[in-house]
């Protein structure tokens, strides 16, 4: 049986320039001309559906014509990249089934977050971590701390752009936050200079949003709990944070939904 490019670009999905580079690097042979057009056999047919194989396994069309060439590797050597394929796509599930849930739980605050009013109520928390530079701001201007930052932005969206205040502070920071349980997965832990831990428990809460003012004074989202608090007479045990939702930057004005928590003591 012969096909005609056509014939192999509509079955396979394959465009022309991409059967000339498997041509080039010998993964198929140079199609045969008959009356000025060229045609493939059926074992060209059988390497490039074996090549469409190993590039849904993420191999590199370079390391599949290693494998396909005359000296290419041995059963051996295909079973310990196949093998290997296996392992780097049980990270990917890995990774993915956290991004789910991280998106899913990003979906649910924020969907609450759209019927804001400012309200406070008492729910539990579970542990966090916390990452500010030692200048106090999100981004520090020393460099092995932006490499620290850096790092947790990779894990975003798990890790979220935040405010903190600790129980004894006079003024909030800007920081990131992230559930201990997922900064565990990334290799985060408390170190006490940078990264500190917030343990989980009862907390008021709230759902906030407020405007541009929140970078000169960071603590205005904290409004609500705190005034809660003072009425009612809780007393802060830990300290108090607030991770961003999203902005709403319809109409021309920016209004960003915090969903904000302060575990106490009565």
């Amino acid at each position: 049986m012969r096909y005609s490019i056509g014939d192999v670009s509509r079955m396979l999905g394959i465009t022309t320039s991409a059967l000339h580079f498997y041509e080039k690097e010998g993964i198929i042979d140079t199609p045969k001309v008959e009356s000025g057009r060229r045609y493939y056999q059926e074992a060209d047919i059988t390497r490039l559906i074996s090549a469409k194989k190993y590039r849904a396994m993420g191999v590199s069309v370079r390391d599949i014509a290693q494998q396909f060439s005359h000296d290419g590797m041995t059963g051996g050597q295909v079973l310990a990249r196949i093998r290997e394929k296996r392992d780097e796509a049980m990270q990917k599930m890995t990774f993915y089934r956290g991004l789910v849930q991280d998106i899913d739980q990003l979906i649910q605050l924020s969907e609450e977050g759209l019927k804001a009013t400012g309200n406070v109520d008492i729910r539990h928390t579970e542990d966090m971590l916390w990452l500010s530079g030692s200048d106090g701001n999100r981004v520090p201007l020393n460099k092995e701390e932006q490499e620290l930052v850096r790092c947790w932005l990779d894990a975003m969206p798990a890790v979220s752009v935040s405010i903190c205040r600790e129980a004894e502070a006079d003024r909030a920071v800007s920081s990131l936050i992230v559930p201990a349980d997922r900064a565990a997965e990334f290799g985060f832990e408390a170190d006490g200079k940078n990264v500190h831990r917030i343990p989980g428990g009862m907390a008021l809460h709230a759902i906030v949003v407020c405007g541009e003012e929140q970078y000169d004074d960071p603590g205005v989202i904290f409004k609500p709990v705190l005034a809660f608090a003072k009425e009612h007479r809780f007393v802060q045990k830990e300290t108090m944070w607030g991770r961003m939702l999203f902005v709403d930057c319809s109409n021309g004005v920016r209004r960003h939904y915090y969903d904000t928590y302060m575990g106490f003591e009565v």
